[in-house]
């Protein structure tokens, strides 16, 4: 028989409990503490790498888009504008005139920027656009329109240095340049291609509350920095996509500006060269291609095979007619095109209408003025055409009177020296 061990102080029970719960507690709290961690670690990783791959992505949109615009560019033979400068003088040779003017005032400004005008100046087709023999940059539109428009840009400048609006359009007092106004300076597109939003006001903090209002809640930090991190994600994701957006509008309207500059471009494989002839002194300069839309005229034969000077017709006359194929040339509505061939003033719209029809083209003007000139011509039954430039006075000629006449060609052309034949009859 054994005898029974004495029982254990009432005190080291109370010991050995108080350990056991301390030691259940701390790996309680521990197992919390590495819960919380892990939990959170875990929890945050997959959402942050998202958001992290979402910007890469519009990053990586953006410089897509852009290089492709980039090879476009390149592809039709655009230049580096990074080596001009806003303070150039350019020399130009425009449609024959000669003139210079500062890079700056032909693409910055109201009423300029985001024009035609401003993409032919802005250096990107510099190394395109047609130069004449002494390298000057060759414009093949009428010159008194493109003097028009430079002196609208000047005087729109001067406005806005003396602190005074007034666009550029508010200088144009005659319709007869319409066509080149609207061509030059209509915006290639309506909203503003290089607009990048911001995407959202100011800039959004990153870290939570300093001074959590309650100091045992330990949620409202997180929840604090993970609307942050929202916040931020959202501000930063609307301005990218704003740039990316800016990108795409930059790519479509660099297909609308390359079809816009084109025509007034060298071709890519050569050729177009430059047509003058000189006009009682003073020189009209054309390209083939408006040479070309002429067909088998006087006038294009004057430029192209007959190039001796004019010197008994308005320069006036002639600035007109080879307009009225420049427009023809660029696709013009049929008033745009047939604008330059109406005077408005009687007698010398019918002096302008008999210089047309010498050089072989139909101005199509009301035939009859208040001063007795006709401006029609008559085929009769022979196919002779002719013109009644004054009305006669005195009795019907019968068919037994005799009418004499001069009869006169020329080997070069109405306005040569060289006479094929002459007779009286």
């Amino acid at each position: 028989m054994t005898d029974d061990l004495p029982p254990k102080p009432s005190f080291l029970r109370s010991a050995h409990r108080v350990r056991k719960q301390v030691s259940a507690t701390l790996q309680a709290e521990l197992a919390a503490r590495q819960f919380s961690a892990h939990a959170m670690q875990l929890q945050l990783q997959g959402p942050l790498t998202a958001i992290g791959d979402a910007i890469e992505e519009l990053h990586a949109q953006i410089r897509q888009v852009d290089e492709d615009a980039q090879r476009e560019r390149q592809k039709h033979g655009a230049s580096d504008p990074s080596a001009v400068s806003p303070d150039d003088v350019l020399m130009l040779n425009v449609g024959g005139h000669l003139m210079s003017v500062k890079r700056q005032d032909m693409t910055e400004g109201e009423g300029v920027e985001g024009t035609l005008l401003a993409a032919l100046f802005s250096g990107y087709w510099g190394g395109r656009l047609i130069k004449d023999d002494k390298q000057r940059i060759f414009i093949d539109m009428d010159a008194d329109a493109f003097m028009t428009i430079h002196k609208a840009i000047l005087n729109a400048a001067t406005m806005r240095s003396a602190g005074k609006m007034a666009p550029v359009g508010s200088f144009f007092d005659t319709k007869r340049h319409d066509f080149w106004v609207k061509l030059m300076l209509s915006p290639l597109n309506k909203a503003a291609a290089d607009a990048t939003p911001s995407g959202g006001g100011a800039e959004t903090r990153l870290t939570a509350t300093d001074d959590p209002a309650d100091t045992a809640d330990v949620v409202k930090p997180l929840e604090a920095t993970i609307e942050a991190i929202k916040e931020a994600f959202a501000a930063e994701k609307a301005r990218l996509e704003g740039q990316l957006r800016a990108a795409n509008r930059r790519r479509d309207n660099l297909d609308k500006e390359i079809q816009a500059v084109k025509p007034f471009l060298a071709p890519l494989s050569g050729g177009d060269a430059i047509r003058s002839v000189d006009v009682c002194g003073t020189r009209i300069s054309t390209v083939q291609s408006t040479l070309d839309e002429m067909g088998d005229i006087g006038l294009h034969n004057r430029f192209d095979m007959w190039p001796a000077p004019i010197e008994d017709v308005p320069v006036d006359h002639i600035r007109r007619l080879v307009d009225h194929y420049r427009r023809k040339r660029l696709g013009a509505s049929t008033e745009d095109i047939d604008a330059p061939l109406k005077i408005g003033k009687n007698a010398e719209q019918a002096a302008f209408d008999i210089n047309a029809a010498m050089y072989g083209v139909k101005t199509d003007t009301p035939t009859a003025t208040d001063d007795g000139f006709l401006t029609s011509y008559h085929t009769p039954g022979c196919e002779v055409r002719y013109k009644v430039v004054r009305e006669g006075f005195g009795r019907t000629p019968t068919l037994e009177q005799i009418a004499i006449t001069d009869r006169v060609t020329w080997r070069d052309g109405f306005e040569g020296n060289v006479k094929d034949t002459e007779c009286r009859c």
